[in-house]
């Protein structure tokens, strides 16, 4: 299991809901939606290729990890 491609991956899902260039990216593509605009759906769907060709079938387990993650570390940024 590659533990720093996970936080690395978790970090970027859920940093990236907040930066606004993004969120004016989704309005102006009208992609205001999941999986898109929610940090667990978002980091699953994007970190499942990276894992699957990385690892096989065990990456399905590595993107459900890096979407929880994604989604813990989003609502603790939202609370500051």
């Amino acid at each position: 299991m590659n533990y720093d491609l996970i936080i690395i991956l978790a970090c970027f899902g859920a940093v990236l809901q907040d930066v606004p260039l993004y969120e004016r990216l989704l309005r102006y593509f009208k992609l205001e939606f999941k999986p898109f605009n929610c940090a667990l759906c978002f980091t699953f769907w994007a970190s499942i290729p990276i894992f699957v060709f990385a690892e096989g079938p065990m990456g399905i387990f590595n993107s459900i990890v890096t979407a929880v993650l994604a989604e813990l570390i989003n609502r603790k940024l939202n609370t500051l």
